[in-house]
């Protein structure tokens, strides 16, 4: 079972780069779901700890029907961080109708066809997951993040099994959104390839400042045990 961890900022990726795991996703502001993390960010964390890493390419918040000129900055962002020694995006794009945006999806992948690129949770808001699943494997996806077509994996626990199943080695089916320590056992029950988690709780910092905000960071208790049911 392979384990992501989704990495927020510098002191989280010094604390997981401690324990033995497979890959992080790089991002920032995991409060908004995740943004794109800067080219220097991705190369210190390269440079610094040498894990395998995946930068997610989403250029705002709030859902992933993008325009032109988001589309075209998200294309950049990955032309930019291409050679800074990851080893592939995440992404997602869907068109109104909640479809795969092949259109755009293809030209990113152009944009680096050297690295790998996972669909991520994007794929929870489309309706038919069969065809999508199909695309994405024609297109050279290395895998999907999902929670099953659900809130969390505790909901779409089900679904996963089938994901697994309809993707039959295709393409990897990977779990994540609302990980706890105490579903890993009926994760791995459904076959999925890895499991994906960030281990965080929300944090109240610059508390009576003007600067006052809530952030999700690195729990580290959370992190580790999670980690460790897991890997047992």
């Amino acid at each position: 079972m392979k384990t992501e961890i989704c990495i927020g900022t510098l002191e989280a990726v010094r604390i997981v780069s401690k324990q033995k795991i497979d890959r992080i996703e790089t991002c920032i502001a995991l409060e908004q779901g995740g943004l794109t993390p800067s080219k220097a960010m991705v190369s210190w964390i390269h440079n610094t700890f040498h894990l395998e890493q995946h930068a997610l390419i989403r250029v705002r918040a709030g859902g992933f029907v993008y325009n032109y000129d988001e589309i075209v900055v998200m294309r950049d962002q990955i032309l930019e961080l291409k050679d800074s020694g990851i080893k592939g995006f995440v992404v997602g794009a869907l068109t109104s109708d909640f479809k795969l945006n092949l259109e755009t999806l293809e030209t990113w992948k152009r944009t680096a066809p050297h690295l790998d690129f996972t669909f991520h949770r994007a794929f929870d808001s489309i309706v038919d997951w069969k065809t999508a699943i199909d695309q994405l494997v024609k297109m050279g996806f290395k895998r999907i993040l999902t929670s099953g077509s659900a809130q969390n994996v505790n909901q779409g626990m089900n679904h996963l099994k089938e994901l697994v199943a309809y993707s039959d080695g295709r393409i990897e089916i990977m779990a994540g959104g609302g990980v706890k320590e105490e579903l890993i056992s009926a994760l791995k029950a459904t076959g999925i390839d890895a499991i994906h988690f960030s281990g965080t709780s929300l944090v109240k910092v610059e508390t009576g400042t003007a600067f006052e905000e809530n952030l999700l960071l690195l729990d580290e208790h959370k992190f580790s045990s999670i980690l460790a049911a897991i890997q047992t």
